[in-house]
């Protein structure tokens, strides 16, 4: 456990030692946030509907943003063969990376969310169950990407392909987490909507770093 707080410290502290690089999640998610609210011309009971779309679309994009530097800069340097090498789990390694990545382009996103709801008109009373929404969903969303970095590392086109295998894993997160915060604005049930998000989340915590790590311990025999 305390190699995997080390490997976790480490790679935080690299990535915001990149400067505004480490923060560029954040940023991009509140402007994907204002170009909406903009585009829609401040209509609030249009926005006020839109709402948990345009905070869902904002926090998939930004995870979309920075999931191909998971892995790519250890990968370039080769102090990913390094750690692939020594006597640390593959799947304790990869769990780093992904832990990482959603502390800093996910768990930020929640306090950013409390500073987008206003603009996009979310009732108080709904930023409870948005809250804890995102915190599921965002892990799921780091897992999961983590995942599809492991599957893409070395590719040609890294970007793209990532894209195309990461999106319909995010779907049903996306739809589910979406439905519980519009159900929460309009003082409807929540329960089954945040179950099911926990139901996934509970499924990708054991087998997103599993095959993660299998992907990357073939990647390397066969590189």
């Amino acid at each position: 456990m305390s190699a995997l707080v080390a490997l976790v410290a480490r790679d935080m502290r690299l990535t915001l030692g990149r400067g505004s690089e480490g923060l560029v999640t954040l940023f991009f998610f509140l402007m994907v946030v204002m170009v909406f609210a903009l585009a829609l011309g401040g209509d609030a009971a249009l926005i006020g509907r839109a709402a948990a779309g345009i905070i869902w679309t904002a926090a998939v994009l930004s995870a979309l943003l920075t999931l191909e530097s998971v892995y790519h800069r250890d990968y370039a340097d080769g102090t990913l063969d390094l750690l692939l090498l020594s006597p640390l789990p593959a799947w304790q390694i990869v769990a780093a990376k992904m832990l990482s990545h959603w502390i800093l382009g996910g768990l930020l996103l929640l306090p950013a969310a409390l500073v987008a709801a206003p603009m996009l008109f979310v009732p108080f009373a709904a930023l409870p169950v948005l809250l804890l929404s995102l915190l599921m969903g965002t892990l799921y969303l780091s897992l999961l990407g983590g995942l599809g970095a492991a599957l893409t590392l070395g590719s040609r086109r890294p970007g793209l392909l990532l894209v195309v295998i990461v999106l319909p894993l995010y779907t049903p997160m996306l739809l589910l987490g979406g439905m519980a915060a519009s159900a929460a604005m309009m003082a409807m049930p929540v329960k089954a909507y945040l179950l099911l998000q926990a139901a996934l989340l509970l499924l990708a915590l054991p087998l997103a770093p599993a095959a993660a790590a299998a992907s990357l311990t073939t990647n390397m025999r066969s590189s």
